[in-house]
């Protein structure tokens, strides 16, 4: 009974010896992915909760913000070498070059994209200077800034044997988003 228990005790899903670079290397390879979760955006005019869903490849993405009570969907897409296009709820197409200028010209968001989809895997993005950066005993990045933006990750969760974000926190002077990651796929 003993030997079965100890068995089904929770080991640590990366080992203490792996180095802070190894598991950067190890979450850099995370190129595909879907998640799915809630979105809270706030600003000092407005806030807006939302169901949020992701779908990266490679470059390539989807997101789609589902707001409650029917009020519609909003779709953003790039990737695709011909720019950024968002869909309303009330079906009507914007493109723009950037996926950060056409949010904040089209319904007023600044949502930092560039770093975005670095900083949900738990990573720093690449060429940005980093400052304040915080680790926990497992080598995981628990705070962090990057170009004016504070980002605070609060908990991980087990995908496919790699801890991930499960709940991120993002603010700068402006603008301030929490994302609660509720599901995560890596297996695409």
């Amino acid at each position: 009974m003993l030997v079965f228990l100890t068995g089904c005790s929770e080991v640590p899903l990366i080992p203490e010896s792996v180095t802070g670079a190894e598991r950067q290397n190890q979450l850099e390879q995370i190129k595909r992915w879907k998640l799915k979760g809630r979105l809270a955006l706030s600003s000092p005019k407005e806030s807006w909760t939302v169901t949020f869903r992701w779908s990266q490849d490679y470059d390539r993405y989807l997101m789609q913000f589902i707001a409650p009570l029917g009020q519609g969907t909003y779709a953003l897409r790039g990737g695709e070498g011909d720019g950024v296009y968002l869909l309303t709820a009330k079906n009507e197409v914007f493109r723009a070059d950037d996926a950060e200028s056409l949010l904040k010209q089209t319904v007023g968001w600044h949502v930092p994209m560039g770093g975005f989809r670095y900083w949900v895997r738990g990573l720093p993005e690449p060429g940005i200077d980093i400052m304040d950066q915080q680790f926990d005993d497992q080598g995981r990045i628990v705070e962090m800034q990057q170009n004016d933006w504070h980002i605070s990750i609060s908990r991980y969760m087990d995908v496919d044997g790699v801890r991930l974000p499960a709940k991120v926190f993002m603010h700068n002077d402006h603008f301030k988003l929490k994302l609660v990651i509720q599901e995560w796929d890596t297996k695409l």
